[in-house]
This record gives C-alpha cells, sequence and structure tokens, in this order.
C-alpha cells in the first residue's frame, strides 16, 4: 500500500514538472517571436537608410554633373563670341547687337555689343529638370551679312531635347535630338554670295522642345 502511494507521488511529481517545463517553454515562444521581429524590423529600417543614402548621392552626382555642363557651354560661348568677334572687317563695322534668352527669364532682353560692329548674335539656353515644353522664334538676317555661324550644344541624363533650325524660306537647315546616349556639339559657317543671297536672307525660325528632359541646351546664331 505505501509502495503504491509513494509511486503515485513520484508520478504527480514527475507529471508536475512535465507541465511546469511546458509551460516554461510556451512562455518563451512569444519572447523568441518578439526578438525575431525586432530584428526583421532593424533590417528593414538599415535596408531604407542605404537606399536613401544612395539616392542622395545620385541626386549629388546629377547636380554636379549638370554644373560642370552648364560651366562648359558658357566657356564655349564665350570663346564662340570671342572667334565672331576676330571676323568682322573694320569697314563693315556699323551696327551689333545680341539677343539672349536664357533660364529665369521672363522676357527675351538685348544687350548692346559694339556699335560700330556689324554683327548680330542670338543666344538660347537652358536647363530642364525633368520638365516637356517647347518655344519657337526668329531671327532676322539682312542684306548686309557676309557669313553666318550656328552652334548647338547640349547634354541630358533623361528624355530628349529637340532643336529645329529652318532657312527663310521654310526648308529645314538643321534637325537635331539631344538625348542621353550622347552630348552633342555642332558648329558650322555659311558663306552669303551673290548666287545664294536668297535662301540666306530674310527670318530664320527655330523650334526647341524638350520631353521629360533632365539637362541642358545652348543654341547660338551670329553674323557679320
Amino acid at each position: 500500500m505505501k509502495t503504491t502511494r509513494t509511486i503515485g507521488i513520484i508520478l504527480a511529481l514527475v507529471i508536475f514538472s512535465l507541465a511546469g517545463h511546458r509551460a516554461e517553454a510556451q512562455s518563451q515562444e512569444p519572447q523568441q517571436d518578439q526578438y525575431e521581429d525586432q530584428e526583421k524590423e532593424l533590417e528593414l529600417e538599415a535596408r531604407r537608410q542605404r537606399l536613401k543614402q544612395e539616392q542622395l548621392e545620385r541626386e549629388m552626382n546629377m547636380k554636379q554633373k549638370q554644373l560642370e555642363q552648364e560651366m562648359k557651354m558658357k566657356q564655349m560661348e564665350i570663346e564662340f563670341a570671342e572667334r565672331a568677334s576676330q571676323m568682322v572687317d573694320a569697314r563693315e563695322r556699323e551696327r551689333a547687337r545680341i539677343y539672349v534668352r536664357s533660364s529665369g527669364d521672363d522676357e527675351p532682353y538685348f544687350i548692346p555689343f559694339d556699335s560700330n560692329r556689324n554683327q548680330t548674335q542670338l543666344t538660347l539656353r537652358n536647363t530642364f529638370r525633368g520638365g516637356t515644353d517647347s518655344s519657337t522664334g526668329e531671327f532676322d538676317v539682312d542684306e548686309t551679312t557676309r557669313s553666318i555661324r550656328c552652334m548647338i550644344n547640349g547634354k541630358v541624363n533623361a528624355g530628349e531635347i529637340r532643336i529645329v533650325v529652318k532657312y527663310p524660306n521654310g526648308k529645314l537647315f538643321r534637325d537635331m535630338t539631344i538625348n542621353s546616349s550622347a552630348e552633342i556639339s555642332f558648329n558650322q559657317s555659311l558663306t552669303i554670295n551673290e548666287e545664294e543671297g536668297d535662301k540666306y536672307i530674310g527670318s530664320w525660325k527655330y523650334e526647341v522642345s524638350a520631353e521629360k528632359a533632365e539637362g541642358n541646351y545652348m543654341l547660338q546664331i551670329s553674323t557679320n
């Protein structure tokens, strides 16, 4: 009888011990799940921070490239103006003006160049940051003009910029599309003779359009 009672007590203690271990294990499972959730959240936050840092670096690199391109285009514009001024014959220095329109100006404006020089210069430039836009205009060439020079430069990281220049008779002189495949640099000089005077004298037309473009361009036309 005592043996049976002892065995019963031992079995009860074993069952109680097993129940205690089971309860302890069950209580530790939520804590383990909580630790795993916290680790996942930390990993996600670290990934978000890395992505944010990479995005900031890309934006800074893009802005740096745009700034370098703008500085390069301005330098080319200065050099172009200097070369054009050297072509002017002193005997033909009667009039001149620069027609300038750049990014941020509400209206085009004229800058006196040198009243003793027979030179006219049109300069258009703009920087696009993902926008879509278009504009048109004219450039007059009169009978005193002896030469015409056209220069187009530009570079974009995305989208495209299209520049179209037409003769006074409406025929196409130049149609150039600037996209991310390559940087554009075009420069052409024309000499006007009597036989072809009608082809060049009059109002030249230009069209500039941007389609979701991230980049800049410069169009410059000068006469002597």
